[in-house]
């Protein structure tokens, strides 16, 4: 047989509760040869204290490549993934702590609703709307409107419609099958944070490369 190929992918953002990180970890690893794929797999490339109870570590895809050679000096390694790389690992008795995430989510729906309710007010209140309103039942029907009308109630329907449909959220499923606009800058965002700490590390030489 030939020299074996081995095919690495790697994210660029990997979460771990493992102290011990090994290439199987943060990476997908495949090789025809089903032990050279598993003796990469578990490849030691960094190891946090036990104290530490969280952190992180920025690796060059080279840094991976360096540690298989060692390993599998006869092998040809194809990277298929990122090319730099962010591991943030946290300890298990922290990532577990599932109440302190329920607090968080309560913290961030209650600011998102309140804030939410602030900002709907406050428009309502620049373009004064009751008069906008005002104007509209008196062009339909010729007069002027007492009270609460039939167009405050269309207003706050379709409003609350509206923002289901735009989140692409009802209650107890999704409209559709595409992310909601939350998930796609919250994607966008974890990319730039991921970019930002990759590029920070690579300036101040914090990133792990084959040269270390």
């Amino acid at each position: 047989m030939g020299d074996p190929v081995i095919y690495i992918k790697a994210e660029q953002s990997v979460y771990e509760n493992n102290p011990v990180i090994h290439i199987g970890d943060i990476a997908s690893v495949y090789c025809q040869n089903g032990k050279v794929e598993e003796k990469v797999r578990r490849i030691v490339v960094y190891e946090f204290e036990e104290k530490e109870k969280e952190g992180r570590i920025f690796l060059s895809i080279l840094y991976l490549v360096k540690k298989i050679a060692q390993e599998i000096p006869e092998g040809e390694i194809r990277n298929v993934g990122e090319p730099d790389m962010a591991v943030y690992y946290k300890a298990p008795d922290l990532a577990h702590s599932i109440w302190k995430q329920r607090i968080k989510i309560l913290l961030i729906c209650a600011t998102c609703f309140f804030g939410a309710g602030i900002t709907v007010m406050g428009y309502n209140n620049d373009v004064d709307i009751s008069k906008v309103f005002s104007q509209l039942y008196r062009a339909f029907l010729g007069k002027k409107p007492k009270g609460t009308t039939f167009v405050e109630l269309f207003y706050s329907i379709g409003l609350s419609v509206g923002i289901f449909l735009f989140f692409n959220h009802t209650p107890g499923k999704r409209v559709t099958n595409e992310p909601t606009p939350i998930q796609v800058q919250m994607r966008l965002y974890e990319q730039n944070v991921n970019q930002t700490f990759l590029l920070g590390a690579s300036r101040k030489g914090e990133e792990l490369d084959v040269d270390q």
